[in-house]
């Protein structure tokens, strides 16, 4: 598997973590605050498993494209998959 590939493993697997506690952090009852926690909690995410990726492959292994491309765009389609079934409690 290449780079890219394994880059969008990793994120995945940590779109699938928090996109499950991103209910947990909804529900909290924070009123009309509670979206816009969320949508930070998701990010602090994305930014925790790209330190993680970089510190794997290397700080220059992945540009800012290839990032963005192959880290942040499965990681959050993933986790708002996963959040709104957890939702809905299918999951």
């Amino acid at each position: 598997m290449d780079l890219e590939g394994k880059c969008c493993l990793i994120h995945t697997v940590g779109g699938i973590i928090f996109g499950y506690l991103a209910n947990y952090v909804y529900t909290a009852g924070l009123g009309m605050f509670s979206g816009i926690s969320t949508l930070i909690f998701l990010f602090i995410g994305a930014v925790i498993f790209g330190h993680i990726s970089a510190k794997i492959f290397g700080e220059e292994s992945l540009n800012q494209k290839q990032w963005l491309g192959c880290g942040v765009l499965p990681f959050f389609l993933v986790a708002i998959v996963v959040w709104i079934l957890k939702f809905n409690g299918l999951i």
